[in-house]
């Protein structure tokens, strides 16, 4: 915003996009809160924010559990660069934010770094780049965590591997590079939706925004439909049935959320 308090012009779609995750947040509280116990300061909800850059939307999911719903958080943020990090813990410091704090850290590694036994009760990611999401997935699913909202970005992976044969069914999908590149997109969204579906989520995929804003406009909502994580084994035996479906096999696909849990230390 500028100094008398008006978003930006070309810092406006940001905006527009912030509010809409915002609100996808605030239809999932209550099924969030019921699955524990009420929150209070000792044990307040608990939420990350996988890669969350310069955190416009970490400062706004604070202000909207902290000052708009009145529920006690604990939040972190976590990205790569350390500049931005040391900013946001600067920021917050400045502005008072109990509970929100900042960390330089790879969203592959975390999970080996955090202590807590409970399940976490909400992980977000906005555009975390291509495998990026896949990695803030598998941390949810084998922590069990309460709710999972995540916009993708840039999903190369499957592009890359995604092969052409004639004598598969979808084979039209993939002679043009244009069109492989979306179906390879929406193919990577699906089979994460369907992976989370098969470890006890309700899934939906929802038009994050209007595409004249941004075109990677898909968010991933999951809620878990039961409050433990899935057993190693349980994690082992889903990632397989999805490896041994006729799609996977035919169109060659090594999704790297599948040889997360395939090889989840046992």
């Amino acid at each position: 915003m500028n100094d008398v308090g008006k978003v930006i012009q070309a810092k406006y779609d940001k905006f527009r996009q912030i509010n809409r995750f915002l609100e996808y947040i605030n239809d999932v509280i209550p099924s969030v809160i019921n699955q524990r116990e009420e929150p209070t300061e000792n044990e307040p909800l608990e939420i990350i924010d996988f890669g969350c850059g310069k955190s416009y939307l970490t400062f706004a999911v604070h202000y909207l559990f902290t000052e708009i719903k009145k529920i006690p958080v604990r939040i972190v943020g976590l990205d790569l660069k350390e500049e931005v990090i040391k900013e946001c813990n600067k920021i917050a410091d400045k502005l008072g934010c109990k509970g929100l704090q900042f960390f330089v850290g790879d969203i592959a590694k975390y999970h080996n770094k955090r202590t807590a036994r409970s399940p976490v009760d909400m992980i977000i990611t906005l555009h975390a780049c291509d495998t990026a999401t896949d990695y803030a997935l598998f941390f949810g699913i084998q922590s069990g965590a309460r709710s999972i909202l995540s916009v993708p970005c840039c999903q190369h992976e499957l592009n890359n591997q995604v092969r052409f044969n004639k004598e598969v069914s979808v084979a039209p999908l993939l002679r043009y590079g244009l069109i492989k590149e979306r179906f390879a997109s929406l193919l990577t969204d699906a089979l994460r939706g369907e992976i989370l579906e098969s470890m006890g989520y309700k899934v939906q995929m929802l038009e994050f925004i209007d595409m004249s804003h941004t075109p990677k406009n898909i968010l991933i909502r999951a809620v878990k439909k039961q409050g433990e994580p899935c057993s190693l084994d349980q994690l082992k035996k889903n990632s397989l049935k999805v490896e041994n479906s006729l799609l996977y096999k035919e169109l060659h696909l090594d999704l790297t959320l599948v040889k997360l849990l395939d090889c989840s230390p046992s």
